[in-house]
């Protein structure tokens, strides 16, 4: 069963005369379906009310039987089409949609920064291939500069497969996919960890924490000899 999404972005407007870009309806359904069979039914979105460019919405897919954790899902994302170098055109990634992960009892609702901060890191990881007119792909990073909230040190995020559900990319057409990635949130001495020695050596240097999100975590460069 997928979450009843349809019939409500007719005449959205994104505050600036035009609508946003967006999935045609049969992409939606396409990537709606793909998203309730692969990472979990979705019995809630978060919908998302201007929309100035593309129009993101967060599926939000509960803890479940086999599962103890939240995981958020842009739906949107992938209407627009990044600006990916020629070279790499023939793997088609110029679409994609981002997830996190959240401990059980995270407040999904509530909207102080505490909580509410991995949904606007989804949003704005979403938006930042149209405002910087390039693209992003695994192995990325995502910088916001400060901290996502005055309780954690994270402050930063890596792109990575998903680490849950049960496939990584959705077939639109012949030769139009939209790829899934997940964003695992970072400390400021990780990230410049990733920029000296690459992706992969990060994520083998993160290879024990958690793909839940944990933002007392300790940071994994503490006392690496570089």
């Amino acid at each position: 069963m997928t979450s009843k999404l349809f019939g409500k972005r007719n005449g959205i407007d994104g505050g600036n005369g035009y609508a946003p870009e967006m999935y045609t309806q049969k992409e939606m359904k396409t990537v709606d379906k793909y998203i309730n069979e692969t990472f979990g039914e979705c019995p809630t979105v978060f919908h998302e009310i201007v929309s100035p460019d593309i129009h993101v919405d967060i599926c939000i897919i509960p803890p479940g039987a086999d599962r103890s954790f939240y995981t958020l899902v842009t739906m949107g994302m992938g209407a627009h089409r990044m600006n990916v170098p020629e070279e790499l055109k023939e793997f088609k990634l110029e679409r994609a949609e981002l997830l996190i992960t959240l401990p059980s009892d995270w407040r999904i609702q509530d909207q102080d920064e505490r909580w509410y901060w991995p949904i606007r890191l989804l949003k704005s990881a979403a938006r930042l291939p149209i405002a910087c007119d390039t693209w992003l792909g695994w192995g990325h990073t995502v910088d916001n500069a400060q901290p996502y909230a005055d309780n954690t040190g994270l402050c930063g995020a890596l792109l990575i497969d998903p680490m849950v559900g049960s496939g990584n990319c959705c077939k639109l057409s012949h030769n139009v996919e939209v790829n899934f990635y997940q964003l695992l949130p970072l400390y400021r001495d990780e990230m410049e960890y990733k920029i000296k020695n690459g992706a992969e050596e990060l994520l083998d240097l993160l290879s024990e924490i958690s793909f839940v999100v944990d933002i007392t975590r300790p940071d994994m460069t503490k006392g690496k000899q570089e």
